[in-house]
């Protein structure tokens, strides 16, 4: 008898409530893409997720895939037009 079993990592990644009209200017490609995103990777076994692998908040462009961790305040700070809202160092 075989048996076939399925390990990995996956990636639940959304977008953060409250910030899903943010758009910043991305500093790798210089589109306005990037997006604030939940990242949740998680360890999987035969497609089912057991362990988180990585979790936090990180603004990532859709287009080239830049990302950069970020926190609360510097969301704010975005979403309030403050320094740092119209792009990303």
């Amino acid at each position: 008898m075989f048996f076939f079993f399925t390990c990995g990592s996956a990636d639940f990644s959304g977008q953060i409530s409250g910030y899903e009209g943010l758009r910043v200017v991305c500093p790798h490609c210089h589109n306005a893409a990037v997006t604030a995103i939940k990242r949740r990777t998680f360890f999987t076994f035969c497609f089912i997720p057991l362990v988180p692998i990585k979790w936090g908040k990180e603004l990532r462009c859709t287009i080239c895939q830049y990302h950069q961790s970020t926190t609360d305040e510097q969301l704010e700070q975005m979403a309030n037009g403050g320094p740092g809202g119209a792009m990303l160092k």
